[in-house]
């Protein structure tokens, strides 16, 4: 069975609520055509949407939606991950059965598993679909980390054209190095940290990103960019981007809260709401550097 070449830039769509803190379709709709507008190759649920504070049946809406508002200008893909692999498994058949390209399987975040278990969870999930499947090492969530060769072991036994890669785990650039060479060069990886160590893994061979929204035109710029050898062009942009990510990335609550701070002032989404509870609300301060830095960014892409 032929599989799809899922590459490019993928950013993951921040979930919108509405003032009863339920989805709102319209704002998901904007930011999806937002992403496309700018130049990105697809779209991605993921932890940064706040799925982790889903229940099934919004899991499933997010899901279609997705679908509905993603195709067919470009590839979807939905983290299906969980804390019992009877429900990543669900999820993921949700997922598949609702057309997209490929899920993006997150670890359990409550169990510290051995290599052995966690090998066995990735397995038991994949062996159920026909689509492929991101292997997501999530160093926010991760209470251990996942090992170069657990990785390079799954994509023995399923192939290259199943497994594709999102590692996060630190530091990023030479982990992608390791995978790389224990795979024959074969990864198919994608950068997860907003962009933060692009330039560096670009070079160590990367075949996409997955920024989210609040960064996708500038992490497209950047792509493009680094594609076409510019690399003044690609410092231009990496630079304030990287710096821009230290402070978003202090927690995930902060990104998802600074994340829609942008949305919010871009006109993409209706509210910055954030559903509680949260670890972390950043300040005044914070936020001042931040439209100060995101005029930086806009000025470097355009």
């Amino acid at each position: 069975m032929a599989h799809p070449d899922i590459k490019g830039v993928l950013p993951v769509i921040m979930t919108p609520w509405d003032e009863s803190f339920d989805i709102h379709e319209e704002d998901f709709a904007r930011q999806v055509n937002y992403c496309y507008d700018v130049g990105a190759d697809g779209l991605v649920i993921g932890q940064v949407s706040e799925i982790l504070r889903m229940n099934s049946r919004e899991r499933r809406q997010i899901t279609e939606l997705a679908v509905k508002y993603g195709h067919p200008r470009g590839w979807v893909v939905v983290s299906t991950g969980a804390e019992s692999t009877k429900n990543a498994v669900e999820y993921s058949l949700q997922a598949q059965e609702a057309g997209v390209d490929a899920v993006l399987l997150m670890h359990p975040t409550t169990t510290s598993l051995t290599e052995e278990r966690m090998l066995k969870y990735y397995r038991d999930v994949i062996r159920e679909l026909t689509i492929p499947v991101m292997v997501h090492h999530a160093k926010s969530y991760a209470k251990t980390p996942m090992t170069i060769r657990m990785q390079a072991d799954l994509l023995d036994e399923f192939g290259p054209d199943r497994i594709l890669f999102k590692p996060e785990s630190s530091p990023l650039p030479p982990r992608h190095s390791e995978l790389q060479a224990a795979t024959g060069q074969r990864a198919r990886i994608f950068e997860g940290d907003g962009g933060m160590m692009m330039i560096d893994s670009w070079f160590r061979g990367l075949h996409g990103a997955i920024p989210a929204t609040d960064c996708v035109k500038y992490v497209v710029t950047l792509w493009r960019a680094l594609a076409a050898g510019n690399m003044a062009q690609a410092e231009m942009v990496a630079y304030p981007l990287s710096y821009m990510m230290c402070q978003m990335m202090n927690s995930v609550d902060c990104y998802q809260h600074l994340s829609k701070h942008i949305l919010h002032r871009k006109g993409l989404i209706s509210s910055p709401r954030v559903r509680e509870p949260v670890d972390h609300v950043p300040d005044a301060a914070t936020y001042k550097e931040i439209d100060r830095i995101v005029a930086v960014l806009d000025k470097a892409c355009n």
